[in-house]
């Protein structure tokens, strides 16, 4: 699920820079998303992957060097966007060339491709964090959710990878990220338990969200939109969802493991997102997107940084200077947000 995998590991970034006051042309931030392919192996219900209308790229490792060569400031990479990161042939060597240059780096992956000698390569490349996506503790529910996967083979890579990182004495952080709806809601207890035998020492659970309802929106999101829609938690659900996050308090509290359940309801400080100020967003075919949530670049782009154009115009502070980049941060901070925002989790604060 794109959400949960490109999402979950941004938010501790963008939240502690929620403070500051975006301005039209903000520098170059310290923390960056990019996608190094935009395939996936899976065909989650919730996913627009496989629907994607936008070029479907795969980075090529030297145009992920000229993107750290722009980015001296870097601080914070994310490795992974709707594509599963580890399809990527060179994705081990993009790790090693950012924590090369003292970058932390971090990604999301389904683990369904974890192979011994790729748990190895988590250890040594220098990757800093590794979040699982564990959409049930069940076979049933898991699968159910993440089409093409076996919950089996995940549980097994987990292993795989805790007993690679705790052989190798390695300060590698491994976390599950569980996206959360009506199908696996009661599950949630239950995947605290399972977590914490597994030595994972956290988890993230971060609600379904639709933020597909723009006017605009491309015909081809529309059955994906509609899924979304019958599965997220809505009022009904509610009352049932605080009483399962108090048991999974209680149960994870009792078993020392770090549990970051979302809002059930929006902020009382109203609509506020500065992820287009915060957060550089790169896809795999080099557009630069408004942030994570879009995701993909027919629903809105502040265009590419590799094209001859871009290069010559700066390439990628040419695209996060410019002026549709300019004209999206100044809506996002007025009354009237651009028409992909305005059903957005992240900007009405329940994510």
């Amino acid at each position: 699920m794109p959400f949960a995998s490109s999402r979950s590991m941004n938010i501790a970034a963008r939240e502690s820079q929620l403070g500051a006051a975006a301005s039209s042309e903000p520098p170059l931030p310290r923390f960056a998303q990019i996608e190094p392919i935009g395939r996936c192996n899976l065909a989650c219900k919730m996913c627009t992957v496989n629907h994607r209308g936008d070029e479907v790229g795969e980075m090529p490792l030297e145009r992920f060097r000229e993107l750290l060569d722009q980015m001296p400031q870097l601080q914070e990479l994310h490795l992974q966007g709707l594509g599963e990161p580890m399809l990527h042939p060179r994705f081990f060597d993009m790790v090693e060339l950012a924590a090369a240059r003292g970058v932390r780096v971090s990604a999301n992956t389904n683990l369904t491709l974890l192979t011994p000698q790729r748990a190895h390569r988590c250890i040594t490349s220098g990757l800093a964090a590794l979040s699982v996506s564990l959409d049930g503790a069940t076979a049933a529910v898991y699968e159910d959710i993440r089409r093409k996967a076996s919950f089996a083979k995940v549980i097994r890579n987990l292993g795989r990878l805790v007993d690679e990182r705790d052989a190798a004495g390695s300060a590698l952080e491994v976390r599950g990220v569980m996206v959360l709806m009506r199908s696996n809601l009661e599950d949630l207890p239950a995947l605290v338990r399972l977590l914490h035998a597994h030595r994972v020492p956290e988890l993230l659970v971060q609600r379904l969200s639709n933020d597909l309802h723009q006017p605009d929106l491309p015909a081809r999101y529309i059955p994906i939109r509609s899924y979304v829609e019958d599965a997220e938690l809505a009022g009904p659900d509610l009352g049932r969802a605080a009483a399962v996050f108090a048991e999974s308090r209680s149960i994870a509290h009792e078993l020392g493991l770090r549990l970051h359940l979302p809002r059930l309801s929006a902020g009382s400080e109203g609509p506020r997102c500065t992820w287009p100020s915060d957060g550089i967003y790169i896809t795999a075919s080099g557009d630069l997107l408004p942030c994570c949530m879009v995701a993909t670049a027919d629903r809105a782009t502040f265009g590419k940084v590799f094209t001859r154009e871009g290069a010559a115009q700066g390439g990628l502070a040419a695209r996060w200077h410019g002026e549709p980049a300019q004209a999206f941060r100044h809506a996002l901070a007025g009354a009237d947000p651009p028409t992909v925002c305005r059903s957005c989790a992240l900007y009405h604060g329940t994510f």
